[in-house]
């Protein structure tokens, strides 16, 4: 057991790494709260797996418009063009 009272058998019944454990103890001692830091930028439009799915259908050689509405399709949420421009460049496509 150390300093914030853990041990590594309560690390493991939580399933929270030790080094977890620390860092939340020492953000709660210097800022008296474990609140998640906000994080830059906007939140992606797209998960990988849909990404991977933009990829596969531009290798069909389906135009932006059908590649926007094949993502709507599959996932039920708008895209826009750009989105899936930068996707397939981020794919080397």
């Amino acid at each position: 057991m150390d300093g914030n009272g853990i041990s590594q058998a309560d690390c493991r019944r939580l399933n929270v790494s030790r080094s977890v454990v620390q860092r939340l103890w020492d953000q709660y001692q210097s800022e008296d709260s474990v609140s998640r830091r906000p994080v830059p930028g906007r939140p992606r439009a797209t998960t990988p797996a849909e990404d991977r799915f933009l990829a596969l259908s531009a290798r069909r050689r389906r135009t932006m418009p059908q590649l926007v509405a094949d993502h709507f399709q599959a996932s039920g949420r708008i895209i826009s063009a750009t989105t899936v421009r930068n996707r397939l460049h981020n794919a080397g496509l």
